[in-house]
């Protein structure tokens, strides 16, 4: 009989992994879009494929030596080294992992309600609405949307020890539950709120052990401490926005917080890249009139665990709409993933959800296999970078980025005239928008027309000075032009911007193995072999 038990306590696990997987199948066997999966894995192999860079992931920027130094998330480089180690320059195992992550988080969430004391046929129902709503498909579909699944599950992990020790004081549960916020913390920003809400948590549900405080304050300073010096270490710069320009991206990007709304609830309004201005907020204020009339319609509200998903919600998310200050602000889907954890424990804890929820199972069956069957045909958005680059530029026609990279997908495809079109399109948009009159200027080294390559990729520079590929592709319009000093020149200012350009190493070994300058040549090969060179490039 325990037996049985135990066979039909596990059901719900085995059929929420089940369910979740056949759902992100076909997401396996998607390639790479081309949106920072491209720098994050495919041009940092030489790094992810070296295990003895490990802890090197704790010294740098997520971007290696990305000129803005603004993000410091050395866990989420090593879920990429773990898959690199397997699957190199293929994106199979880097889709698989993110299928897992997605249900491990579905899961621990179903966990997480349990622990809160939430009936399991509800827990349940709330759990599978998580794991196939539409709004999270980014997370799932597009690689480096694991960010936010992997934050969610450190989480989700860090409160579930964290009631275990204040039930049971057993020290293993706060190793873990500390354990689980530093994973979180070396994962993204955001999880510096989850002290806070901690707290919170505690005087709201466990108000008799705040007595705990103490030794749980401590352990959170010591990681803070530890995160913010490796962080400071890393980035060089202590905030990377002033206090003005916060809260002046958070005036300005608030009305986001109905976009987000209105996916919830209505999640056929969806976009691969997001801006306030191709959106409608429309679904959003629907969506808050419609919350609204459910929570009077309830009158019964678990009040506490009302409030401690409002503010996780709300937190969770806004803390996500500082931008530094760039012409279009993209609100990307996967973004709502921890956020929406806050959002679901405000509906379970009214009563008359519950009882609809368990009265009516047709009606949770119905929303489940409407979300699937959205979730089902979204994915396929992210199969491929012109698939995704071109949905981008439809559903996002004011957005320079979208056309930008569609033309970058387009020059990829051979299709050079149709990419010149998108990246004009993209000036008319927005005339200093980084990279494109170097891209122009590629097709133009590509029609052999050096002079007018010369032309965009000073425009480039003047608009982005410390731009790499500019000044690399300057470097060879002028070698072809037979201006071999100038070349020379900017290969060398490429590789002291970044150390990692192995192309002008290879440019500037070449050139000088044809002169005979063999001393010159030694010394690039060497620095070249020294910046982890000679491997996949």
């Amino acid at each position: 009989m325990l037996k049985v038990l135990i066979i039909v306590k596990k059901l719900h696990y085995f059929w929420l992994f089940l369910f979740g997987f056949i759902l992100y199948l076909p997401s396996l066997f998607f390639d790479f879009v081309y949106l920072d999966d491209n720098v994050l894995i495919l041009d940092s192999l030489f790094f992810l494929k070296n295990i003895g860079n490990f802890f090197r992931t704790f010294q740098q920027d997520v971007f290696y030596l990305s000129s803005s130094r603004t993000y410091y998330r050395p866990i989420f480089t090593l879920s990429f080294m773990l898959d690199a180690q397997i699957s190199g320059k293929h994106p199979f195992f880097y889709h698989l992992s993110n299928i897992l992550y997605h249900l491990i988080a579905s899961l621990l969430f179903f966990l997480f309600l349990k622990k809160l004391k939430i009936e399991k046929n509800i827990s349940f129902s709330f759990s599978f609405i998580f794991l196939t709503h539409p709004v999270l498909t980014k997370a799932v579909s597009w690689i480096p949307g694991r960010n936010d699944s992997l934050l969610t599950i450190f989480t989700l992990a860090n409160f579930i020890f964290l009631i275990k020790y204040l039930e049971k004081r057993k020290i293993v549960d706060f190793i873990f539950c500390f354990l689980f916020f530093f994973l979180a913390l070396f994962t993204k920003e955001n999880a510096v709120l989850i002290p806070f809400f901690s707290i919170f948590f505690i005087f709201l549900f466990y108000k008799e052990k705040k007595n705990y405080l103490i030794e749980l304050f401590l352990s959170w300073w010591v990681i803070v401490f530890f995160w913010f010096v490796a962080r400071q270490n890393a980035l060089k710069n202590l905030f990377y926005l002033s206090v003005s320009d916060v809260f002046s991206s958070l005036f300005f990007n608030f009305p986001a917080l109905f976009l987000y709304l209105g996916k919830i609830f209505f999640p056929f309004n969806l976009s691969v890249l997001p801006n306030l201005k191709d959106s409608s907020l429309f679904w959003g204020v629907l969506a808050l009139l419609v919350f609204v009339f459910i929570v009077l319609w309830s009158k019964k509200i678990h009040l506490k665990l009302f409030i401690f998903g409002l503010l996780w919600f709300v937190f969770f998310l806004i803390i996500s709409f500082i931008y530094p200050k760039e012409t279009t602000v993209h609100f990307f889907e996967h973004r709502i993933y921890l956020p929406l954890i806050g959002f679901l424990m405000m509906l379970v804890s009214l009563d008359k959800i519950k009882k609809f929820f368990l009265e009516k199972k047709i009606f949770a069956f119905f929303i489940i296999i409407f979300f699937s069957t959205i979730t089902f045909f979204y994915q396929f958005n992210f199969k491929d970078r012109l698939t995704f680059w071109q949905k981008a530029a439809s559903s996002s026609a004011s957005s320079p980025l979208a056309h930008r990279n569609f033309g970058v997908m387009l020059y990829f495809e051979g299709k050079l005239e149709e990419a010149e079109r998108e990246y004009q399109k993209t000036l008319e948009i927005n005339p200093e928008e980084p990279m494109v009159n170097n891209n122009l200027g590629v097709i133009y080294l590509q029609k052999k027309d050096f002079k007018k390559a010369i032309t965009y990729f000073e425009k480039e520079l003047k608009i982005n000075p410390n731009y790499d590929n500019a000044l690399f592709n300057l470097g060879l319009a002028y070698y072809q032009l037979s201006e071999k000093e100038k070349a020379l020149d900017l290969w060398k200012k490429t590789i002291k911007l970044n150390p990692y350009y192995f192309s002008a190493y290879k440019f500037l070994i070449n050139h000088f193995l044809n002169e005979k300058n063999l001393k010159e040549a030694n010394f690039y090969y060497h620095l070249y072999l020294k910046n982890g060179g000679g491997y996949e490039n």
